[in-house]
């Protein structure tokens, strides 16, 4: 679930590149699941969009905070991020397919990031399947996520948006409607040759 601040950080940010984002009313809301906006430019929709705040991983403190004075706490387990992130776009699918099934326009995904171990890498591992090595090569070790259940998830999303301490990143789009990625590089003053697109394995 994004905060409101983070929903207001984006309403901000789509404000000042000359767009309009719209809140579904609660009327809506109640009768089906939906992304967090509309986005206008004038009175024309051009995409829907969803907020997803990454927040910081607070099982350690949870285990800490239950601990008996000298009891020693933690143990092994799989990094939680790679999870969050499958979740947030697992969810976020099924809130674009039901307000937008046929894809008639496009749908952006915007990511606020709070976590301080977690960083747009983590991001393209999960839609790629690479780790980026310090050498910048790359290693095809997170497959069970790119090729899980996001594996067709990722390609009804249309752009993924990173935002950390208020920079904002277009991080990948995928190509399966190019038609869609020429709206959103033109909405949002971007070069389309600027970021690796998101292509099927």
């Amino acid at each position: 679930m994004p905060s409101l601040e983070d929903e207001d950080l984006v309403v901000d940010i789509l404000t000042g590149k000359g767009l309009r984002a719209e809140r579904f009313s609660k009327e809506e809301r109640r009768r089906g699941k939906t992304p967090d906006f509309r986005v206008f430019q004038g009175e024309t929709l051009k995409f829907f969009c969803e907020v997803k705040s990454v927040e910081d991983d607070t099982w350690l403190d949870g285990k800490l905070d239950a601990a008996i004075p000298g009891e020693v706490v933690g143990g092994l387990r799989d990094d939680p991020v790679f999870n969050r992130l499958t979740d947030d776009i697992h969810q976020a699918t099924a809130q674009f397919l039901a307000v937008n099934h046929d894809s008639l326009v496009p749908n952006v995904i915007v990511f606020v990031n709070h976590d301080s171990m977690c960083d747009e890498q983590d991001m393209i591992s999960v839609l790629t399947g690479q780790f980026l090595a310090n050498d910048g090569t790359l290693h095809r070790i997170y497959n069970r996520f790119s090729e899980g259940r996001i594996k067709n998830d990722k390609f009804l999303i249309h752009l993924f948006c990173w935002v950390e301490e208020g920079d904002f990143r277009m991080l990948t789009f995928n190509q399966t409607q190019p038609d869609h990625c020429n709206v959103l590089c033109n909405l949002l003053s971007f070069d389309p040759a600027g970021i690796n697109p998101l292509q099927s394995n």
